[in-house]
């Protein structure tokens, strides 16, 4: 599922505007996103990973953030995520990045709840109640959804269309050249690469 959904692609922004956000995978597996090609780029672009990844500093006990107090119910998340085959790390990761798990969250532009939906957004993800977390993580993970349909999965472009809104990415032919656009796609990524990591070991200590 998460393999259909983030086929990673070499991102590329027009010269005029500023470098690209490249993607690329290195001998160990692990997906960078950067402002900086790597070595042999053209070829490196090629290799896709099995799972999303992007390196983050490892984080003490203590400091992680889905530890901390949220909001956010979880089993609405799985719930939302099971509904549109969307990973339940994903959703964690934008609601972190998004509100940082307060559902009473609003923006000075007007974005609502946990996962700051515009009140327009919410009501064509018919959320009735934005501020409602259930509702909200519906609608949510939804949007979700239909911007990974608008661009083919490709988990870079769906995120910054979240962030700043299909058209942008469109007009820009990837991820936009916007300082707060880029740091929020790396922001997630980085989110959801840890919960991922996180999931596999509790897998991996469930199995013993």
């Amino acid at each position: 599922m998460v393999r259909l959904l983030f086929s990673m692609a070499l991102l590329a922004l027009p010269a005029a505007a500023r470098s690209p956000l490249h993607t690329w995978t290195d001998k160990d597996g692990v997906l960078h996103v950067s402002d900086v090609p790597p070595p042999r780029a053209r070829s490196a672009s090629r290799k896709m990973a099995a799972e999303p990844q992007v390196n983050v500093p490892p984080a003490r006990r203590g400091e992680r953030w889905w530890e901390k107090r949220s909001d956010a119910p979880p089993d609405e998340i799985d719930r939302a995520a099971v509904l549109y085959k969307i990973p339940a790390e994903l959703v964690r990761a934008v609601i972190w990045a998004e509100s940082a798990g307060d559902a009473a969250a609003i923006s000075r532009a007007g974005a609502i709840g946990l996962m700051q939906l515009m009140p327009r957004t919410a009501g064509d993800m018919y959320v009735e109640d934005p501020v409602d977390p259930a509702q909200n993580i519906m609608g949510g993970t939804r949007y979700i959804r239909w911007l990974a349909n608008q661009f083919k999965g490709d988990m870079l472009l769906t995120l910054a269309a979240y962030n700043a809104g299909p058209e942008a990415v469109r007009k820009y032919g990837g991820v936009p050249p916007f300082d707060e656009t880029r740091q929020y796609v790396r922001r997630v990524v980085a989110y959801y690469q840890q919960l991922r990591a996180q999931t596999k070991r509790v897998v991996a200590e469930a199995a013993k």
